[in-house]
């Protein structure tokens, strides 16, 4: 449940996302390929070309991140603000890849 502390936070329900899944459990290139799926709404597709991989390769690392998830049982919960610089290189991550695919898109 969202509070007032969580808007002062975060300021913006996509980047509270984005802080949630860019989990220190994940490795940084499953934190920032399934938040761009996930939470930003890029294609496989899109993901594969940011990482430069197929987009056969990129949806099994994304299955084996989703699995991680599952098996790992990491909670689906906004971070507490102490947390937040832990996750800060992926989250500037997704948000620089969002800002790129901007410019590929024809």
């Amino acid at each position: 449940m969202l509070d007032d502390t969580d808007d002062a936070v975060f300021g913006d329900d996509r980047l509270r996302l984005i802080f949630t899944c860019c989990h220190p459990a994940l490795n940084s290139e499953a934190q920032i390929a399934l938040t761009l799926r996930e939470v930003c709404g890029l294609s496989t597709q899109a993901v594969a070309r940011a990482f430069i991989v197929s987009e056969e390769t990129m949806a099994q690392r994304l299955v084996r991140a989703k699995k991680k998830i599952r098996d790992a049982a990491i909670p689906y919960e906004t971070p507490d603000p102490s947390t937040l610089d832990e996750r800060i290189e992926g989250v500037l991550a997704v948000v620089y890849s969002v800002f790129t695919e901007g410019y590929a898109v024809d």
